[in-house]
């Protein structure tokens, strides 16, 4: 692929989540780069953790940022280095070109480390030292390894939406490798689940996409927990009577998941939820001058998730939706309204 991601401006949030973020091991720490105009060395120091293997070190001459899962940077970069030393001699570089070097540390049971990721800029006139400061603690000079700050495209402008979807897209559709699941992987059921709705035909790759998708996710998606990946994906399903079989369609996905309106819109969908379903839940018409009406309307249509979770807001809300239609919220566009009674700021 051409763009892995750009030079991104995107705003890091934390969120509430709906479980306890997973906490990533310890990172290769005190990293830095000798750089110069044809080689570069690349220094670190390994985690001193007994689960530790080793580091893998990669390079890319296109954009890497250190939210990128192993998984990713493994499918579109190179591979230059692995084992325990802890440096390593880049050779035989363009000196026209930037350079970004990223470094895991692996763990035993396949866990692996968040990226630490440091960039030669092109066309040096000298060498010299760039150093990871991300990674180490000012005040004690030792690595800091909770950083786990998710991200999303909340109120990010529409130039990087689109941007960072669509690169986003291409790294799920074109990973396009089988995804091993454990025999009783909640992952793999939830995979089927969502393949067996289908109602085209899905090729190896559709599947392989979708499968990644709910396993890995983006870095913009990761937040949401494959549970509610899966849902993304069948909101989607619902309002397009589809699952999505190419970059475009998954740029929708990655879209919704992010609370982003998608570039494919469903009319009748939009017509359905203003005139009958918000006025089943808010018993009078949806006022289009309305920006939180609006909101609920686009909820009810497309499944946008929240960036910000409210489990609070959504106990509430499912007993709301529950008070006025003698039923638990079950089918994807049902758990649609729950979010916009929890999110949308609509009000009877």
């Amino acid at each position: 692929m051409n763009k892995i991601l750009l030079k991104l401006i995107i705003f890091f949030i934390a969120f509430p989540l709906s479980i306890q973020a997973e906490v990533l091991p310890d990172a290769p720490f005190n990293v830095k780069i000798k750089a110069g105009r044809l080689e570069t060395t690349v220094y670190w120091e390994n985690p001193t953790d007994d689960d530790f293997i080793k580091t893998t070190l990669y390079y890319s001459t296109v954009p890497i940022e250190n939210y990128f899962s192993f998984q990713a940077v493994d499918a579109f970069c190179d591979k230059i280095y692995e084992g325990n030393d802890e440096s390593f001699i880049v050779r035989n570089l363009a000196p026209n070109l930037p350079y970004y070097f990223i470094l895991f540390a692996s763990y035993k049971g396949n866990e692996y480390s968040k990226a630490v990721v440091l960039m030669r800029e092109a066309d040096l006139e000298e060498e010299i030292v760039i150093e990871d400061k991300s990674n180490v603690d000012n005040k004690t000079g030792t690595a800091n390894n909770n950083s786990n700050i998710q991200n999303s495209l909340a109120g990010a402008t529409a130039t990087i939406v689109n941007e960072v979807s669509f690169n986003e897209a291409e790294i799920v559709y074109n990973y396009n490798q089988k995804v091993e699941f454990s025999e009783n992987s909640e992952n793999r059921r939830l995979s089927l689940f969502i393949i067996v709705k289908s109602p085209h035909d899905l090729s190896d790759q559709d599947i392989n996409a979708i499968s990644y998708f709910i396993d890995q996710g983006t870095p913009t998606t990761i937040f949401l927990g494959s549970g509610e990946r899966t849902g993304v994906i069948n909101s989607y399903l619902s309002v397009f009577n589809k699952l999505p079989r190419d970059i475009l369609e998954w740029q929708d996905v990655i879209k919704i998941a992010n609370g982003r309106w998608p570039n494919q819109r469903n009319l009748e969908a939009e017509e359905k939820a203003a005139a009958e379903t918000f006025s089943s839940i808010y018993q009078r018409e949806a006022d289009t001058n309305n920006a939180f009406d609006n909101a609920a309307i686009t909820v009810i249509a497309y499944g946008l998730r929240s960036a910000n979770r409210n489990m609070e807001s959504e106990a509430a809300a499912i007993k709301i939706y529950e008070s006025i239609f003698n039923k638990a919220p079950q089918e994807a566009y049902e758990w649609d309204m729950v979010r916009a009674i929890a999110y949308s700021g609509a009000t009877r």
